[in-house]
């Protein structure tokens, strides 16, 4: 039996090599071309998407922080919602020697916002709608710049007694 060589015809005494012409290689570089530069922006919009996820995650994080401190001092709550000043709200790292636990509470969780959430402000507000002086709404404020540096603004609203 006269077996040939894969890719190899014989044809009139001559023997021929079939491949792969430049042609076939140019459009197979084309084609991976395409679908790696479509990878790229898939991993570049990836990327934009979860920072924005971990800035409102951060947010969240921040808006329970405060809203635990406030149920941890229930009694004080109001005194939490004020306009921040920071010559008042001072951040003291041993609260105990603080002048007012409230305060210093405050100027912390204010310094936090700042420092994790782009552009970030905060607000507190008691009784938002009028009709229940036990509930309060956390508002916070950022600068999303996966998002052509669009305001982002989130709010909580929780009832504490």
């Amino acid at each position: 039996m006269n077996s040939l060589p894969l890719f190899s015809t014989q044809r009139h005494g001559v023997q021929e090599h079939a491949g792969f012409s430049l042609i076939e290689v140019l459009v197979t570089l084309l084609i991976l071309s395409v679908g790696l530069l479509g990878l790229a922006g898939m991993i570049g919009q990836s990327l934009k998407f979860n920072q924005g996820g971990y800035t409102r995650s951060q947010s969240t994080f921040l808006a329970y922080d405060i809203i635990d401190a406030m149920r941890a001092d229930a009694a004080n709550a109001a005194d939490y919602a004020v306009v921040y000043d920071d010559s008042v709200h001072v951040c003291v790292v041993n609260p105990d020697a603080a002048d007012n636990l409230v305060d210093s509470t405050l100027g912390c969780w204010h310094e936090r916002i700042a420092a994790e959430l782009p552009g970030g402000t905060a607000t507190i507000v008691n009784d938002p709608d009028g009709d229940n002086v036990l509930e309060y709404e956390i508002t916070m404020n950022w600068i999303d710049r996966t998002n052509d540096n669009e305001t982002i603004s989130q709010s909580w609203t929780v009832e504490i007694s």
